[in-house]
């Protein structure tokens, strides 16, 4: 399992990067983004991304090529980021230890050396340090004893995939034709079922995935496979906890840190689903499915959309 999950990093979902230009702010002026209510300041994501274009070579290069909206957003799905560890670990009554903190940072070299190491400055090293943690914990707890129950099929298309997705998550009835047409694998494998059982410790391929992400009567489309060659549609329509199988009640001591948290973020987000994320236009728009921010006009790296029939309840 180990070898599967090497191939997911948390560097990737949040990093750190200042959107110029115009546009209309969020409800409250000044803001980067609202998340839950609570303003991620636009001067925040402003020196936070001086500071990294001033120690980064790779954002100074994306800087003279007119690319520092990029580096900006980079900053922000960062900002973002930490509010859903924060909100999740008080959901879950989550207690840090500092002193982990602290000796995880200095393992590092101290933060000037851990910051470099991980994409962030000194000033935010620990707050980092301090939110993979949360996120470890949060995959513990779940790990070995989460359960979603899913309709799902899969594409080879993710235009399809996406727009199918949004046409379940418009009228789920539509979920039951999807899966009965959907064709075989080239092996002949059935790639579609209903009510179907799923558990991140016997499909490890789908550990970084939006399916872990999300409450039920939430649709989501994601690449199947590291070669995004096959996409995943899937309406998630129950979580549960069940017992661990014997031998796994220790995996998550036996998982790398790093990618025990890169799960615990999308228990983060499946705690955080309520919470509004609402970013300034001139950065872009939050995609669920990165854990980023990516521009208006720009491709998501998935599909997350709650169900019409959810919606009215």
């Amino acid at each position: 399992m180990s070898t599967v999950l090497k191939r997911f990093s948390l560097v990737g979902v949040a990093v750190a990067l200042l959107a110029t230009g115009c546009g209309s702010g969020p409800a409250k002026a000044g803001s980067a983004a609202i998340v839950g209510g609570q303003a991620i300041n636009l001067e925040t994501v402003q020196d936070r991304t001086v500071t990294v274009l001033k120690k980064e070579p790779a954002a100074q290069q994306m800087q003279d090529q007119g690319k520092l909206d990029q580096v900006s957003r980079l900053v922000l799905a960062d900002e973002i980021t930490h509010k859903i560890a924060e909100y999740a670990g008080q959901r879950e009554n989550i207690t840090v230890d500092e002193t982990k903190v602290y000796d995880a940072v200095q393992e590092k070299g101290g933060p000037e050396a851990a910051a470099k190491q991980s994409e962030q400055d000194a000033t935010t090293i620990y707050r980092r340090t301090r939110d993979v943690l949360i996120m470890g914990e949060l995959a513990r707890r779940n790990l070995s004893t989460l359960e979603v129950t899913i309709d799902f099929f899969q594409s080879k298309d993710p235009k399809e995939a996406k727009e199918k997705a949004a046409e379940v998550a418009a009228d789920p009835s539509k979920m039951a034709r999807f899966v009965q047409e959907a064709p075989r694998t080239t092996g002949g494998q059935q790639a579609s079922a209903s009510n179907q059982k799923v558990r991140v410790t016997e499909n490890p391929s789908l550990v970084h995935t939006m399916l872990w992400g999300v409450q039920p009567g939430t649709v989501v489309a994601f690449p199947a496979d590291e070669q995004q060659s096959s996409w995943m549609v899937a309406l998630v329509k129950a979580r549960n906890k069940v017992s661990p199988v014997p031998g796994e009640d220790d995996l998550a001591d036996r998982i790398d840190p790093q990618l025990l948290a890169a799960f615990g973020l999308r228990i983060a987000q499946s705690l955080a689903a309520d919470l509004p994320i609402e970013v300034n236009p001139r950065y872009g728009v939050w995609d669920p499915t990165g854990a980023t921010v990516v521009a208006r006009s720009g491709e998501k790296a998935g599909f997350v959309g709650v169900t019409a029939t959810t919606n009215k309840s």
